[in-house]
């Protein structure tokens, strides 16, 4: 079967769960620093480190006081290992460590971006290799080819920022807070209540959109993101407007573009691996109007989607052991064994 106990520490989410099978989540308490970094606009890594060090204790105590787990009660332990602030990562790692000493039990590594496609896992699904991966979050923006269990390929990445920095970084200009996607979504969602029109229109005339589209042209031999310029844009936007702006009218402008931006991408990259399932996942996806974009591409293409639940979405540690469960249940040594910053894939 296999009785997990995972961890994910790689930024600012604290999460321990346990896990039967790498599908059934049995408690997965989680400890949010958003409050923590609210007041610097972003996250500080130190505070991040300091904040997993304090937390994790109290919530092995809550999984502990609910299940009793003795040394020999789990096939293994699974930590995520790689990518992510290096002093937030080596604080899991070590706990982790220490958990897999006292319960007798093999500890996996897991690249944290393997994790956030394999929590498709947790809502019943499963990873149908071959297929494409597109991970979306605050610090990665990237479509891959899944080959295997660990044998994953990048098709295409971002030339320089990520989707959920993009989004997080419109929300401080426009002076709506942090964290930004939720907020920005939120603008967007009302002020299509206002012009009354679905969320999304694809009729709303392209003269209105106040940004210029991202990369317009797109070259046929490659899948690239790119969100450095609208931030541009918008930040000389907002400069102009002084005490004029619409911020519900910049959200949603602003998300469109994103959302167009990474839907183009997306078709580009399902034309050249004609007929494979898409995955998409990472924070960005709990945004509904992007899920509404993918959901379209999809259907155009003729292909299936695969989108964790929105708990799922953002960081946790259900996924780590949905992931280390692919290496456990097949019998393969992971790759991931050492802490990392970097976000590369290895090959098992």
């Amino acid at each position: 079967m296999g009785l997990a106990l995972a961890f994910e520490s790689s930024c600012d989410e604290t999460g321990v769960a346990l896990v039967e099978n790498g599908r059934r989540v049995i408690a997965a308490p989680l400890f949010s620093q958003i409050a923590l970094h609210r007041p610097y606009g972003g996250i500080v890594p130190e505070y991040a480190s300091r904040a997993h060090l304090e937390k994790f204790t109290s919530l092995l105590e809550q999984i502990q006081a609910e299940h009793a787990l003795k040394p020999g009660d789990l096939d293994y332990v699974a930590v995520t290992t790689r990518p992510g602030l290096i002093g937030a990562l080596l604080v899991g790692y070590q706990t982790a460590r220490a958990a897999a000493r006292y319960f007798g039990a093999p500890l996996i590594g897991v690249h944290h971006l393997e994790a956030h496609l394999a929590a498709i896992r947790l809502n019943g699904a499963e990873l149908p290799y071959p297929a494409l991966g597109l991970l979306l979050s605050g610090g990665n923006s990237a479509i891959y080819r899944l080959h295997a269990p660990g044998e994953i390929t990048v098709i295409g990445d971002t030339l320089d920022d990520a989707a959920g920095e993009a989004l997080d970084k419109a929300a401080q200009l426009i002076g709506l807070g942090y964290p930004g996607g939720p907020l920005i979504e939120k603008c967007a969602a009302r002020f299509c209540e206002r012009r009354g029109i679905s969320r999304g229109n694809e009729a709303m005339p392209e003269a209105e959109n106040m940004f210029p589209m991202i990369l317009k042209s797109l070259r046929r031999d490659k899948v690239e993101f790119s969100f450095s310029g609208i931030k541009t844009a918008l930040a000389r936007y907002v400069a102009g407007q002084r005490q004029d702006l619409d911020a519900d009218a910049v959200a949603f402008f602003y998300q469109e573009r994103i959302v167009e931006h990474i839907a183009r991408n997306v078709a580009h990259a399902l034309e050249m691996h004609a007929g494979l399932p898409l995955i998409a996942a990472g924070g960005v996806l709990a945004n509904q109007r992007l899920r509404q974009a993918l959901e379209t591409v999809s259907r155009k293409a003729g292909i299936s989607l695969h989108v964790p639940d929105f708990a799922y979405c953002t960081d946790n540690a259900a996924m780590v052991a949905a992931a280390a469960q692919l290496y456990f249940e097949n019998g393969i040594a992971s790759p991931y064994v050492t802490v990392d910053a970097n976000n590369g894939f290895l090959k098992a």
